[in-house]
């Protein structure tokens, strides 16, 4: 009895070392396939995201050369409509020429109406220091501060005495900045003067009569060009 039992295990402990490799062995085989399917999932993933990132590479290089595209056929486009304008200006060369007529006609009849509004005219004197006599019918008053009744006034702080200033640079066309008035006094009645100005270089020298008109203020009425400036 004791032998046969020592048989008996001795073929059991075969059986489960039998069992135990070809439970480790099935257990290897099935690591091994599951890394097989780890790598095989891995490389099919790896391949779709090339080619997504290659579609969307080209979708992105396809619009860039379409916008280029696009821009290169804007600038011919705009160069097409210069080279047209260009040919166009070129080509009709009386179509500048009638606009120059044009524009000098135009500046005619302005001369035309301004020397129909006024007349200048020139006079000898018989004052041997006066040149000639000047007397333009476009002169106008040049408007004034006061109100009421006027009276003259020959202070050189009064707003009356700045007026009659304003109207001898008026009437001698020269800049008030660039005139010395070297006199200024009645003109032979209540409501007329006269003075005598020069341009600062000393090269003009007038002497300017002026009238006063109610409500509108100081207006000169005659230019006297002198040859020299008197003492």
């Amino acid at each position: 009895m004791p032998e046969k039992n020592t048989k008996f295990d001795s073929r059991l402990d075969q059986r489960n070392h039998k069992r135990k490799k070809n439970n480790i062995l099935n257990i290897l085989i099935g690591i091994v396939i599951l890394l097989i399917i780890i790598v095989t999932v891995n490389i099919v993933t790896g391949d779709n995201d090339e080619d997504s990132a290659n579609t969307s590479k080209t979708k992105s290089e396809q619009v860039e050369e379409s916008t280029e595209n696009e821009s290169e056929n804007e600038e011919k486009e705009k160069e097409s409509e210069e080279v047209v304008g260009s040919s166009t200006e070129s080509s009709d060369p009386s179509s500048s020429t009638e606009e120059t007529t044009t524009e000098t006609e135009e500046n005619e009849n302005t001369e035309t109406e301004g020397n129909e509004d006024s007349t200048v005219t020139t006079e000898p004197s018989n004052d041997s220091n006066v040149e000639s006599v000047v007397i333009d019918s476009g002169w106008q008053p040049i408007g004034t501060e006061q109100s009421g009744e006027h009276v003259s006034s020959y202070t050189s702080s009064s707003v009356d005495w700045d007026e009659k200033v304003k109207a001898l640079a008026y009437g001698a066309n020269l800049d008030p900045s660039n005139m010395y008035v070297k006199y200024l006094g009645n003109g032979g009645s209540p409501q007329k003067s006269i003075g005598t100005v020069t341009s600062k270089d000393g090269s003009e020298i007038y002497r300017i009569s002026l009238e006063w008109v109610d409500g509108e203020g100081w207006k000169p009425t005659k230019k006297e060009i002198l040859k020299a400036l008197k003492k």
